[in-house]
């Protein structure tokens, strides 16, 4: 399994999934067949296996989505449901409000009794708080732009860059129309300059940049702590866990070497006195002189968490104790998405929500997002019949496309140009950051009331298939 990287978004510490401090009783999300549940540190089954997606807990709610087409509620810690699943984008709760989008209409923020404290009409897409603010977007004929709002709604940072990361130790990283990414402080003043190729958030006053193809970690005034020179950079407490080449290592905080780089590939200790490693096809852990302590047997392996790890053998997953026993034996076909990034980063994969308004200029961004990003579960969403069709087409193409290819396309930035709408017919004019002198026409049809996007030029009488 290749590492779990997050594409603009991404924090350097890991946070466990679960519910209070760390080591007290954690509700795993795993997955049983076709649906998910959760399962406690030592393999009971908590949850019942009843969900189609599902969150982490995070202050004792976690936010799950049933049914087709899917609809997002929140959770207890005894499966109840404090919040009914009836939305149809939702995120996590983070310092207490999470947003939400009922069907066809716009993000609102809710508190953990689900009720509302403000919505954004005028937002296309809106993201969790962190430090008091989040983010979000409106359309623009270059693209989304982005500013922030506070825990009131009011507007406190004007929508005004290409993307933005969230804030952390006061800062949050921002790009510019140039694609090059600088930090701003929370009244939104430039306070390091747009000249890196990519950031990741502050934590403990370190930052993780790129520069030039190269990473490396820079202070809160923009100072380099560690020169961009290495394929790949974590932050690991007060060392630096790095890619040189395709071996992994740790430097200490003066950068010298303090295990060797020879790990095909590694993951911090975050705290624990075990990391997980892999030298050859295996993953097992290291020690703080870089010696396994647990032999390497694992197709694939978590850091330790709480006392326990996930790891993974023949395509199932299991938790296994310091000493490298089965807590629970690998049955689980899955561990969704949000448990990677909410170890590996300090966010979730339900960090954001769209308008559900239905306007051709809405219905348009939100199919060309899906569709250029390799999202064709959201594209479909907004598609014909016949358009449904080629996206399953695409869809089986998917991992014939190259990995460098998928991150072009997920860097792609739309601008809608124009639209005109006649009855129940529409066509945007819309343009890709890669070319912004080309200017391209998708179609769409309006049915039962909604707009869809069909990818051919609808004629006079078509009908859904």
């Amino acid at each position: 399994m290749k590492r779990p990287y997050l594409f603009l978004l991404a924090a350097l510490f890991a946070v466990s999934c679960h519910s209070g401090n760390e080591g007290s009783t954690s509700l795993f999300p795993v997955k049983s067949g076709s649906a998910y549940g959760y399962i406690s540190r030592h393999g009971n089954v908590k949850i019942p296996f009843r969900y189609v997606r599902a969150g982490c807990f995070s202050g004792g709610v976690a936010v799950v989505a049933t049914g087709v087409p899917r609809r997002w509620g929140y959770i207890d810690e005894d499966g109840r449901y404090v919040i009914p699943p009836e939305h149809c984008y939702a995120t996590s709760f983070n310092e207490g409000l999470a947003f939400v989008v009922p069907e066809g209409g716009v993000p609102a923020a809710i508190d953990k009794n689900g009720v509302q404290q403000f919505s954004l009409p005028d937002a296309q897409s809106v993201e969790n708080f962190n430090e008091g603010m989040a983010a979000y977007s409106i359309l623009g004929p270059s693209g989304e732009v982005w500013g922030f709002v506070d825990r009131s709604g009011r507007t406190s940072i004007l929508p005004q860059f290409s993307a933005v990361s969230y804030f952390s130790d006061g800062l949050c990283g921002v790009m510019n129309s140039n694609g090059y990414w600088g930090f701003v402080n929370a009244t939104g003043d430039l306070v390091i300059d747009h000249v890196y190729d990519n950031v990741y958030p502050f934590k403990d006053g370190k930052a993780k940049i790129m520069l030039r193809g190269k990473w490396g970690v820079i202070d809160k005034v923009g100072r380099s702590v560690l020169p961009p020179r290495y394929n790949d950079v974590d932050l690991d407490g007060d060392m630096f866990l790095v890619k040189k080449g395709s071996k992994w290592g740790w430097l200490d905080a003066e950068g010298n070497e303090l295990i060797p780089i020879r790990f095909a590939d590694a993951y911090p200790f975050h705290g624990n006195t075990l990391a997980a490693a892999r030298l050859g096809e295996k993953w097992g852990y290291i020690d703080g002189y870089g010696k396994y302590e647990i032999p390497a047997r694992y197709d694939f392996a978590f850091g330790f968490d709480g006392g326990h790890a996930l790891v993974e053998v023949n395509g199932r997953y299991g938790l296994i104790g310091r000493n490298g026993e089965y807590v629970v034996k690998p049955a689980y076909e899955h561990v969704p998405s949000d448990y990677f990034i909410r170890y590996f980063a300090n966010t979730t994969a339900y960090y954001g929500v769209k308008t559900d308004v239905q306007r051709p200029v809405n219905v348009a961004y939100k199919w060309l997002t899906g569709f250029y990003h390799l999202d064709y579960y959201e594209a479909n969403r907004y598609a014909t019949g016949d358009t449904r069709t080629l996206l399953q087409q695409f869809a089986h193409m998917r991992d014939m496309i190259s990995d460098s290819s998928k991150q072009r396309m997920m860097g792609l930035m739309i601008g809608i140009k124009d639209c005109k709408e006649n009855e129940n017919k529409a066509i945007v004019t819309y343009t890709l950051s890669d070319d912004r002198s080309k200017e391209q026409m998708l179609f769409l049809v309006k049915k039962h009331n909604k707009w869809l996007v069909q990818f051919t030029r609808p004629e006079l009488g078509d009908e859904e298939q």
